[in-house]
Parts: C-alpha cells; sequence; structure tokens
C-alpha cells in the first residue's frame, strides 16, 4: 500500500506510478520528474494516481518536493510526467 501524493489515498503499489527526482546538469536547484514504471530508479521515490487531477493536485500541493525532500525552493519540472500519464490515457 502506498499513498498518492496528489489526493492522499492509499492505494495498492501497482495501482500508483512512482517518480522519481533526476537533477538538471545545468541548475543545481532545477529538478526534473521521471515516471518509474519498473520501480527500480535509485532514490527516493513518490507515488501518485495515473489520473491527471491528482497529479495537478500534487503539483498545487508542492506535494512532490516534500515527498522526495529535494532541497527548500527547489523548481521541479513535470512535463515527463505529465506526457506519460497522457501516454496511459
Amino acid at each position: 500500500m502506498r499513498t498518492c501524493v496528489g489526493c492522499r489515498r492509499r492505494d495498492a503499489q501497482d495501482a500508483l506510478l512512482r517518480v522519481v527526482a533526476v537533477r538538471d546538469p545545468d541548475v543545481t536547484t532545477r529538478w526534473r520528474l521521471a515516471p518509474d514504471e519498473r520501480r527500480r530508479a535509485p532514490g527516493r521515490g513518490a507515488y501518485v494516481h495515473p489520473d491527471p487531477e491528482c497529479l495537478q493536485s500534487a503539483i498545487a500541493r508542492r506535494a512532490f518536493g516534500r515527498a522526495l525532500r529535494l532541497p527548500a525552493g527547489s523548481e521541479v519540472e513535470v512535463t515527463t510526467v505529465q506526457e506519460q500519464l497522457r501516454r496511459w490515457s
């Protein structure tokens, strides 16, 4: 069981998309969220339902930064995750 960072509901791990943060090599305060479908990427992961509403809620609440324990004031790029959710739909 995992908790979606968007809606805060608990669900089975296979019903959620795992997301990890990858540092932007050009800017130290910018992070890119990357979907981890195989759930094997190293580091801390956050889980979100494959639903655009959950993703938008997580972005609005700045939940990814907290869940992934990113430094305060970090920019988070989410376009890769948004594209992945569009492909799933």
